[in-house]
Order: structure tokens, then C-alpha cells, then sequence
């Protein structure tokens, strides 16, 4: 049936309307995918130049990791890698189903290392904060919701989430009961339930520069601008290892403010889009570290060139192989 005679001439006013609200949802309707069998998608893949030589194999990992998130790692492999628009979804020539898997595997492994060292700097970041700023105002144990310490933007946002979300905890809903006239918890209890990317908007919305300074001091940064920058790479990849987004090819949201490497690194053949790929986030998970009780720059450094001397297969090289000339840091900066 014609659409515009079932609900109206497009000429008329009432036709019009129904074009310019309904129609386009109809058309998205139209093309939206249907499910497929585990059958099918093999079936697609090998129409589409993918080698399948182990069908039971495939219908396993299918079945085990998905079919959607699967594609990022044969995406590589397609002809008009690395465009992301105007894919036709065809594969190079001697494209294995075996290298996704391979990639990964490779993929999740590194996601799990980085999560462990992600999370020592989140917990030091997150204690530094509370030490450094509660002592600065001793007298006010929530400062955070204070419009002398905060901006009054953070203020406003953060008494929805407290409310929302974080008097939820028992930790807080305990200590509601016992203090029934504060507001809030003080800010060793109330910061630990914060989410990082909070924390860290939190740090960039105290009033004063000399507060945030001392912050900054703790990791070798004398000017407020590259540590914003630097932990706000630790925020993307934590995020991402923390809900399984593949990083073997990550592009950062924002590149890499080059200050603090650029005496170390002067004279070295940097490799193309280091300021910006996951290269240079490796080297700023390390650069931190170093600033973290222990050895733990050089233990990441080392576990991680171990990690990829045990997991990168030849078939994976020509995908991850750029991350065989990241240019670590031997000691602290």
C-alpha cells in the first residue's frame, strides 16, 4: 500500500506532517538488520574473502564472543581498512578467521595487564585528592560541595549524583543515619564512591591554582595544563579496559601534550601518530607509575615488552606490530 494514501495525500497539511515525523522512522525500519544464525555469518564472511579452514572453530568463537564484537578485530583486514565510512566489508586476500581470534585474545590480554596499573593510579590519584585538599581545609571536611573551594557548576551537578547514585552505598547510608544533620559525608568517605572521570572534573573545578598545583606536584608536573592531559588518557583507558573496548588501535580523544617528553625523546625517530595512538599512552601509564610507591615504571615497561614478545603471533604484526617501537622511558622523568 502507498504510504501517503494510507495516512493521508502529502499535499495536505496533515500529510505533510506525518512525512516530515513518521516517514523517516519508517524508512530506518526498512533497513535495520535482522539477526543471523551462526550459519549465516560464516556463510557471509566467506562470500565477503575471509578463509575459514576450521567451520567448528568458528561456530564456537561465534557463539562465545560475538559476531558484532568479532568484527572489530577482522576489520583490519578488510580492503578499505582503515576508512570507516563507505565499507563494502570485503577482505584483502589470505584474511584467516584464526588471525581475529588471534587479535583478540592478544586484545583482551593487554586490557587485562593495563586494568591492574590503571587501577594503582586511580587509587593514588584518588587519595592524593582527598589527603592534599581535606588538610588544605581542615575545618571543612566537604569541601567539595563548597562554592569558596568549587566551582559552583560541579556543586550543583554533584548533588544530583550524590543524591542519585551515591547515597545508595551502605558505607554512605550508614553514615547518613548516624549524622542525620549533614548534608553530606565527608570526602574520605564520600570521594572513594566517586567514578574516575568525576574525580577528575572534580580536580579541574577547584577554585584555586596553588591547591591544584600540589596535586599536580605529586606526579613531576610545575604547570596546570599536561597533567589534565596526561590523566584524562589514564580516564579513556580505563574506561575502555573496564568495559572491554578493543585498544589495539586506539586513537585518543585529545593528542598528547608533548612537554614533558620532549627533552628524553629529543632525537629519536618517533613513530607516526605517537602523540595520539596507544604508543604514547603506554609511555604516560608509565611516565606515572613512576611516581607511584615501588619499581612499577620499569615492572610495566618489563611485563609489557614480555607480553608482547609471548602474545603477538606473526599473523597479528601487521595490526599491532607498531607497538614493538614504543620508545619507554628508563627511569623517572
Amino acid at each position: 500500500m502507498c504510504i501517503t494514501k494510507a495516512y493521508g495525500h502529502s499535499k495536505t497539511k496533515k500529510g505533510r506532517a506525518f512525512l516530515c515525523n513518521v516517514l523517516p522512522f519508517y524508512y530506518i525500519a526498512m533497513e535495520i538488520k535482522l539477526a543471523t544464525t551462526t550459519e549465516e555469518q560464516i556463510l557471509r564472511l566467506k562470500d565477503r574473502g575471509m578463509t575459514i579452514d576450521d567451520e567448528a572453530l568458528a561456530r564456537e568463537a561465534l557463539m562465545d564472543i560475538g559476531y558484532y564484537r568479532l568484527g572489530f578485530y577482522w576489520f583490519p583486514m578488510e580492503k578499505t581498512y582503515p576508512e570507516r565510512t563507505g565499507r563494502n566489508h570485503e577482505f584483502k586476500a589470505g584474511s584467516l578467521f584464526e588471525t581475529s581470534i588471534h587479535l583478540y585474545v592478544f586484545d583482551k590480554c593487554l586490557r587485562n595487564i593495563l586494568a591492574n596499573y590503571l587501577s594503582d593510579i586511580e587509587v593514588n590519584v584518588r587519595t592524593k585528592v582527598i589527603y592534599i585538599i581535606s588538610n588544605i581545609h581542615k575545618q571543612n571536611p566537604t569541601w567539595f560541595a563548597d562554592n569558596d573551594v568549587v566551582m559552583y557548576s560541579y556543586i550543583n551537578q554533584f548533588e544530583k549524583k550524590y543524591n542519585n547514585e551515591i547515597t545508595n552505598n551502605d558505607v554512605i547510608k550508614r553514615h547518613s543515619e548516624r549524622h542525620k544533620n549533614n548534608k553530606y559525608a565527608p570526602a574520605w568517605k564520600t570521594l572513594e564512591y566517586l567514578s574516575f572521570g568525576d574525580l577528575i572534573r572534580l580536580i579541574e573545578n577547584i577554585k584555586s591554582s596553588e591547591d591544584k598545583q600540589k596535586i599536580y606536584e605529586c606526579y613531576g608536573f610545575n604547570e596546570d595544563k599536561t597533567f589534565p592531559n596526561y590523566i584524562d588518557v589514564i580516564r579513556q583507558l580505563r574506561n575502555c579496559c573496564a568495559h572491554g573496548h578493543p585498544i589495539f588501535d586506539m586513537v585518543l580523544c585529545k593528542s598528547l601534550r608533548a612537554a614533558k617528553f620532549k627533552k628524553v625523546l629529543k632525537g629519536k625517530a618517533l613513530p607516526d601518530n605517537f602523540y595520539s595512538n596507544m604508543q604514547g599512552a603506554l609511555v604516560v601509564i608509565q611516565y606515572i607509575l613512576y611516581y607511584l610507591p615501588g619499581n612499577k615504571g620499569n615492572e610495566f615497561r618489563e611485563e609489557i615488552q614480555s607480553f608482547f614478545k609471548e602474545k603477538m603471533t606473526d599473523d597479528i604484526k601487521p595490526m599491532v606490530g607498531y607497538l614493538l617501537d614504543i620508545p619507554w622511558l628508563q627511569t623517572k622523568l
